[in-house]
């Protein structure tokens, strides 16, 4: 698959009652059409939330679709697809 390659790395930072977790960091490479940060930057131009949340949701649904895109006859997604579909042309007319 042609795209562009990422590496992503997640750390456990605190606990629910704020605690410092020390765990290895979870690391992975990934492909995607999309440009990433373009995209976060895009999100974040249209204040839809604040500076944080906009890059979290951007990279969570960019993350989540490609994997979709790439396993588009998968039944997990039959029936979502539609929706989520219909759910990101509402997103880019916000």
């Amino acid at each position: 698959m042609k795209g562009h390659l990422y590496r992503f790395t997640v750390e456990h930072l605190e606990d629910p009652k704020g605690n410092s977790v020390e765990s290895a960091p979870l690391v992975f490479k990934t492909k995607n059409h999309d440009d990433v940060f373009a995209i976060v930057e895009k999100m974040k131009n249209k204040r839809l939330f604040d500076e944080e949340d906009a890059t979290s949701f951007a990279i969570g649904i960019k993350l989540f679709s490609e994997v979709m895109l790439k396993n588009k006859d998968h039944q997990l997604f039959s029936e979502f697809k539609p929706h989520f579909a219909e759910f990101m042309r509402t997103m880019k007319k916000s």
